[in-house]
């Protein structure tokens, strides 16, 4: 496995429990709008509290499916293809409600970051190489 890869799979599996576990409550400067906490930036998105939780759920698993990728690929593509998703939905959600450019940084560089991780482990899995 390459160092690249293996970088982003700590960087992701660490950056989703960064923010969904330790900095759900409090503010940063990429949430979207004026938002201080996850739970206001998901309504002024305009999804519901259920959904939040879901993608709360989902974005950790995919987090700890990516670093349990570190040992065998099959989990790290799971948890990358997974991303990919979640990653496009948060870009497309600081889209939606026009945010500038800069808020949109981390959700951009999680989704570039989880597609490479997803392709390497693909061919790994495959492949073997």
């Amino acid at each position: 496995m390459n160092y690249f890869t293996m970088f982003f799979q700590l960087f992701l599996g660490i950056a989703m429990y960064d923010v969904w576990w330790f900095r759900y409550r409090r503010p940063g400067i990429f949430r979207g709008g004026d938002t201080t906490t996850m739970e206001e930036e998901f309504r002024f998105y305009g999804l519901p509290d259920g959904f939040r939780k879901v993608v709360r759920v989902l974005k950790l698993s995919a987090g700890t499916l990516v670093l349990v990728g570190l040992f065998h690929p099959l989990p790290a593509f799971i948890g990358a293809f997974m991303l990919c998703f979640l990653m496009a939905g948060a870009v497309c959600m600081h889209m939606k409600v026009k945010d500038p450019l800069y808020k949109a940084i981390p959700s951009v560089s999680f989704l570039l970051m989880s597609v490479w991780v997803a392709g390497r482990m693909w061919t790994v899995h495959l492949y073997g190489g």
